[in-house]
């Protein structure tokens, strides 16, 4: 398997989850905190902090389970740091208990690590499953014998708009 054939599903997966779990846990720790939903900008600013990871923790396929995992742990516990003061921004009261940060706490302490490596085996798991269909069911190649295969990337967009055509009148032709 080449680079070609490299499938980026996990990458995608890890990418897409981590951009979800930053605002998710970040509103679920706020509302147990406050008791209330954090503001529109609050929440804008953290899910582009979740787009942010996302982009951080993507692409790192070539490490192990551990380094993932603990990569992807200070990324989300920093990722929720930076969510929790862009909740705290535009706020001009303190609805904050001191009796209701011990539950925003703990839901950060326990739902950060678990996310981390539920992020993390779900994209190993993907991986392996990919690798494995791929092994046991490849793509068919058709092959004549004494010629080399040809390499075609197909354009995405196939349109060649001609202004002006042959002649004086009519629409522009498209070939």
């Amino acid at each position: 398997m080449g680079p070609a054939t490299h499938d980026r599903s996990p990458d995608v997966l890890v990418r897409v989850a981590a951009g979800v779990v930053v605002p998710v846990v970040a509103v679920a720790a706020h509302g147990l905190g406050s008791g209330s939903l954090p503001g529109g900008g609050g929440m804008v600013l953290s899910a582009s902090i979740g787009v942010l990871v996302g982009l951080v923790l993507g692409g790192r396929r070539r490490q192990s389970a551990a380094s993932a995992t603990v990569l992807a742990i200070a990324v989300l516990t920093l990722a929720q740091v930076g969510a929790h003061i862009s909740f705290s921004i535009g706020h001009t009261s303190s609805a904050m208990h001191h009796d209701a940060l011990l539950p925003m706490l703990l839901t950060h302490l326990v739902a950060v690590p678990v996310s981390a490596v539920c992020i993390v085996a779900a994209a190993a798991l993907l991986d392996a499953v990919t690798r494995t269909f791929r092994r046991l069911a490849p793509l068919p190649r058709i092959t004549v014998p004494g010629v080399r295969p040809a390499r075609w990337d197909a354009p995405l967009l196939v349109i060649d708009v001609v202004i002006g055509g042959a002649g004086v009148r009519g629409p522009p032709v498209v070939r």
